[in-house]
């Protein structure tokens, strides 16, 4: 089977890594110039084409090289319906999130932030509906409160791989995917930095330990702004301290930190003010 993928992380280079370790798939890797990770180049054990834009020359060229199958692992340009049908059998996505309550952006972060344990990712059918293909497989992932976002995409990076085998062999098969239930659709937008300012007399204590938990390194982190500085909360942990403290004002205890919030506070871990 001939394959192309198309990515620019990690989640991407797991799943080309399994699938050149099985040696029986021709591999083309394509990676998007935006948002590009940088570090992974030097990991990447095949040739490998960085676009900027799908072009008509690019479109074109993947047409002509007759793939079998179009994987999508993390890749932030738009498919053309023709790039989507340029593929003998299929073009699938790999979405972080379970379908369709968590179409859109940054679902990953956006699940820890409503503070679910149990996590979901998909495979589905790639259509030019944004999330909306019909999906092939959905695993679920458990996530416990002393893990936060960086655990979650080890996680991720380690089942979607055997996801992605899953799902060919359900081609191979033709199993047709499962349509999406719409009655339970959702849009989610891309978090941006901006959304992670904590709001101290908005948020409870475990909306601030979810939000600081889903957007942690390697996301730049929530933040609080203290004398004009923006300080990054990295790590804290909800703290049973029978003390009431306004939302928003600090507490020093034995050396520890505590904030508090709409209801409950926080202790501080770990924060870093922004250069």
């Amino acid at each position: 089977m001939k394959i192309a993928i198309f990515f620019n992380s990690y989640r991407g280079l797991s799943v080309l890594n399994h699938l050149i370790k099985k040696k029986k798939y021709l591999i083309d890797v394509y990676l998007s110039k935006k948002n590009l990770n940088l570090s992974i180049l030097k990991k990447i054990r095949k040739k490998y084409l960085i676009i900027k834009k799908l072009n008509l020359k690019i479109i074109s060229t993947i047409k002509k090289n007759k793939y079998d199958l179009l994987i999508v692992a993390g890749w932030p340009l738009i498919f053309s319906q023709e790039l989507i049908k340029a593929a003998k059998y299929e073009t699938i996505n790999l979405h972080a999130g379970r379908l369709p309550s968590y179409r859109g952006g940054s679902p990953l972060n956006w699940q820890i932030i409503e503070g679910k344990k149990n996590i979901y990712i998909s495979i589905i059918k790639m259509t030019q509906k944004i999330d909306g293909g019909p999906v092939y497989i959905t695993k679920k992932i458990f996530l416990n409160t002393k893990e936060n976002i960086r655990h979650l995409h080890n996680k991720v990076n380690k089942i979607f791989p055997y996801m992605v085998e899953n799902t060919i062999q359900k081609i191979i098969k033709k199993i047709k995917p499962k349509k999406q239930n719409i009655k339970f659709k959702r849009y989610l937008k891309q978090r941006s930095d901006k959304d992670g300012k904590i709001k101290w007399s908005e948020m409870t204590d475990y909306q601030v330990f979810n939000l600081v938990r889903a957007i942690t390194s390697p996301y730049p982190g929530a933040f609080y702004i203290y004398k004009r500085k923006k300080i990054r909360l990295h790590s804290c942990k909800i703290s049973k301290l029978k003390t009431f403290i306004k939302p928003g004002k600090f507490l020093i205890r034995s050396k520890q930190k505590f904030v508090g919030c709409k209801k409950g506070c926080i202790q501080i871990i770990k924060e870093r003010a922004d250069k």
